[in-house]
């Protein structure tokens, strides 16, 4: 058993095990740590004899961890988390922006030619050169866990099921709409009666990380056989013309422009996205963090009459 106190050596043996974990094997660990197999082998075993426990199985069958690992490499996490936050924080006091940002962003909003994050990074690495910015471009259940559990210190997404633990403040509107491939039926359908009978026919893609029914009310009744874990594979299913799905506009409008995706019914069954920024509850923001967030507020507030003029514009779209 570890130490109240734990020493540098403890650690830094923490440390070469998350990596380890993360890398998924020793080999790969080799060269962000610049040593040896062996001697990672034998800083593990070290850990495990420091801990009484045993962290992970390797050999020819290669490298897993035991369920006491992941145990441990999840309370590594915080503890580095907490090791980081800690120096950010007394860097803060000093009027200092040094540390590291870590956020977690939806995995298309780089697609929107708008997207406040892009001004806001740029105006953030001008004024912060010495911070070191980890950006993870990852689905909304994972922001959530990341901000959860430490690893990520802002998230930006959309989120439908809110947790205790979590603040979450809204940042702006953005418009989805639903979509289908150029060879879909829908894709030719001009009248209001022609969308609604190719649509009841109509095979959708549910978007694993939220719950359809709920959000898109379009959905329910409509037969379902596939779903996409990233607005990616959304797209992907869309472009085969055998499925329809929901996608951000400023992403749809790619293929929308190459005459190979289509808005179904012309816009009629838009929806407002709403997205939000989310943090942990109870953990006061540092100088990097409260930095990062107060230029990104900004950036949506300038991005605001785009947002109406979005939402004006499709009032006007008839519907067949």
């Amino acid at each position: 058993m570890l130490p109240p106190s734990l020493s540098k050596a403890d650690i830094h043996l923490l440390h070469v095990f998350s990596i380890v974990v993360e890398a998924r094997s020793f080999s790969a660990a080799q060269v962000v740590l610049n040593v040896s197999a062996s001697t990672i082998s034998r800083q593990i075993s070290d850990l495990e004899t420091r801990l009484g426990l045993r962290l992970c199985q390797r050999g020819r069958k290669g490298f897993r961890l035991t369920d006491k690992g992941e145990i441990v490499y999840a309370a590594s996490r915080k503890l580095f988390a907490a090791l980081d936050l800690f120096g950010e924080t007394v860097d803060g006091t000093r009027g200092k922006l040094v540390g590291r940002l870590t956020i977690g962003a939806i995995d298309n909003w780089v697609f929107n030619d708008n997207a406040p994050i892009v001004p806001a990074l740029s105006e953030f690495a001008r004024i912060a050169p010495d911070v070191a910015i980890e950006l993870h471009s990852i689905a909304p259940g994972d922001i959530e866990i990341g901000v959860q559990d430490g690893h990520i210190a802002l998230g930006i997404g959309v989120f439908h099921n809110k947790k205790p633990g979590l603040i979450y403040e809204p940042l702006k509107t953005e418009r989805i709409g639903l979509y289908c491939g150029q060879t879909h039926p829908l894709f030719k359908a001009e009248t209001k009666a022609a969308v609604d009978e190719f649509l009841s026919q109509a095979n959708f893609c549910n978007r694993a990380y939220l719950n359809e029914q709920k959000v898109a009310p379009v959905s329910r009744g409509l037969r379902s056989t596939a779903k996409a874990h990233q607005i990616e594979g959304v797209a992907m299913l869309v472009l085969t013309g055998r499925f329809i799905g929901y996608l951000p506009e400023g992403l749809a409008d790619i293929w929308v422009r190459q005459g190979r995706m289509r808005s179904v019914g012309n816009g009629r069954f838009d929806q407002k996205s709403h997205i939000t920024l989310v943090r942990k509850r109870g953990d006061e923001p540092n100088l990097v963090v409260k930095t990062f967030t107060e230029l990104l507020v900004r950036a949506c507030k300038s991005d605001l009459s785009s947002d109406s003029s979005l939402w004006a514009r499709s009032a006007t779209l008839p519907n067949g």
